[in-house]
């Protein structure tokens, strides 16, 4: 498959790695000094080559659209009509920023939309998939969790089943378990487990920094639930 990565930072960084090893042909772009991506090209060989933000949205049959929340109207502006009857898998989360570059959640933006939907809207023909946004980049890679019973999950969620089932299938190209949660609306509730996970790295691991190390997954009883009679 062919996939662009628009911008290919912390997170672009890894899923590149990760979709070049299961076979996958990549064009990456950075929004900034693309000189960075020098040592991955390098070690990506010919399963990746570098282009511009409009080259790797239009080289690719899908598009990870991995950007910075304050840079999505120029990023947006740039890619025009590229990303028309694409997937377009976006990880991102509503992120503001201080005048002193502390980032904080968008509680009022959280409370009414997401970063899906608002993506959506600006990209009306483009088939809008959240994923790959409830990890932290130091952990977005299969080998973090090698000695966890529970691999993480990562969470969809989309409108549109057919591009549902292609991030499925990238999301195990990334050594995940994809959990589907439909539709595109339930954005909302996936970027709100980040605010979530932020409380709990605060008050159960003491500290922010501590986010790195958590990931959330679904996990199945077996063999059964174990339904006891009511008492009254």
């Amino acid at each position: 498959m062919r996939i662009g990565i628009l911008n290919t930072g912390n997170i672009g960084d890894r899923l590149a790695r990760a979709w070049a090893a299961a076979g996958h042909d990549l064009v990456v772009a950075k929004d900034g000094e693309d000189r960075k991506l020098a040592p991955l090209l390098a070690e990506l060989g010919d399963k990746a080559r570098l282009g511009t933000i409009r080259e790797a949205a239009t080289f690719g049959e899908v598009v990870l659209f991995s950007v910075y929340w304050p840079r999505v109207e120029a990023i947006v502006d740039i890619v025009g009509d590229a990303l028309d009857g694409k997937v377009v898998i976006e990880t991102m989360n509503p992120l503001g920023v201080t005048a002193d570059f502390q980032h904080f959640h968008d509680l009022d933006f959280m409370r009414d939309g997401s970063t899906s939907e608002d993506l959506q809207a600006r990209l009306p023909r483009a088939r809008i998939v959240k994923a790959f946004s409830t990890l932290a980049p130091p952990v977005l890679e299969a080998a973090a969790w090698s000695a966890s019973p529970v691999p993480p999950g990562i969470f969809y969620a989309t409108d549109d089943a057919a591009a549902g089932h292609v991030a499925r299938g990238l999301i195990g190209d990334a050594g995940f378990r994809p959990v589907n949660a439909d539709p595109l609306r339930a954005a909302r509730q996936i970027e709100q487990l980040g605010v979530l996970l932020h409380h709990v790295a605060d008050h159960e691991y003491g500290g922010d920094t501590d986010l790195i190390r958590l990931g959330l997954t679904v996990v199945e009883a077996d063999p059964s639930p174990i339904v006891r009679e009511r008492t009254a």
